[in-house]
């Protein structure tokens, strides 16, 4: 009983809307349609031809871009904030400034950055007498600079989380591991990292969760372009549903989108935290 709201919850805003959502995957017509025509998988077929394949294949390229430095940098700033320095504790809160920032206020600061000609980025390489790049218009600089913004913006909640674990672990054990004569890295190696593999995964989980649903700095940056290089999952469901009124492919990229996302995140705490659990 005391669980019961909690669940009910999620039935009605989680459950409820993604059986609407596979319900209205095997009709054709769009959002505003007052009849709907069983079309059975042809909407699946049809997102995969249409352009669901190469999105896709971007949200695969940039989530795994976005993993491994949203992770990697997060780690490494959490072990430099993880001393006992006097006013340590101070540098944290700039980490969380892009979190609560907004997204949209953001993007369009970056965008002034990375502008032709005028863009600051742009003035740099101009000033260094390098070449000045069109990042919106070439698709692999505008895929970095997505996700180079991504990263930037995401980040700090990896070193909020992992500073957090950090400050859970056990003192003596460093400490025991230093009088013997270990190393900086010997420490992490043999001592932190393996006390930090349950809270990873969970950190992976969630990181991986926010790069495959990453679209506010794509519509802000990019528009999904140029020639789709920039297309994620998530744009390509808005740019189908409420763009092109093909409510059908859109319905059908949100099952893919989902099953893909359950798939992983079942892989991820089934195998990997099952794996950290037994070392723990």
């Amino acid at each position: 009983m005391f669980i019961a709201p909690a669940v009910g919850l999620t039935v009605l805003f989680s459950l409820v809307p993604l059986g609407m959502l596979a319900y209205r995957s095997l009709f054709g017509g769009g959002v505003f349609a007052t009849s709907l025509t069983y079309v059975g998988l042809q909407n699946y077929s049809n997102a995969f031809a249409n352009g669901g394949t190469q999105s896709l294949e971007v949200t695969a390229l940039y989530t795994i871009g976005f993993v491994i430095l949203t992770m990697g940098i997060g780690l490494a700033v959490a072990l430099l904030l993880n001393v006992d320095v006097r006013g340590a504790a101070h540098l944290r809160a700039p980490f969380i400034i892009p979190l609560v920032m907004p997204s949209v206020g953001t993007a369009l600061i970056w965008a002034s950055l990375f502008a032709p000609q005028f863009g600051f980025i742009n003035r740099i390489l101009g000033g260094l007498g390098l070449h000045q790049a069109d990042f919106t218009s070439t698709p692999s600089l505008a895929l970095l600079m997505v996700l180079t913004f991504g990263v930037w913006q995401f980040f700090g909640e990896n070193v909020i989380l992992y500073l957090a674990a950090l400050k859970t672990l056990p003192v003596d054990l460093v400490e025991a591991a230093n009088v013997d004569g270990a190393g900086a890295w010997r420490r992490f190696r043999y001592i932190r990292w393996p006390l930090l593999r349950r809270n990873t995964v969970l950190i992976w989980v969630i990181t991986t969760l926010t790069g495959l649903q990453t679209f506010t700095q794509i519509y802000i940056l990019t528009n999904g372009g140029p020639n789709g290089s920039t297309t994620t999952a998530l744009f390509y469901i808005f740019n189908q549903g409420f763009v092109q009124f093909n409510t059908g492919q859109a319905d059908a990229m949100g099952v893919i989108l989902f099953l893909i996302s359950l798939f992983i995140t079942v892989v991820q705490v089934g195998i990997f935290g099952r794996g950290a659990r037994r070392d723990a």
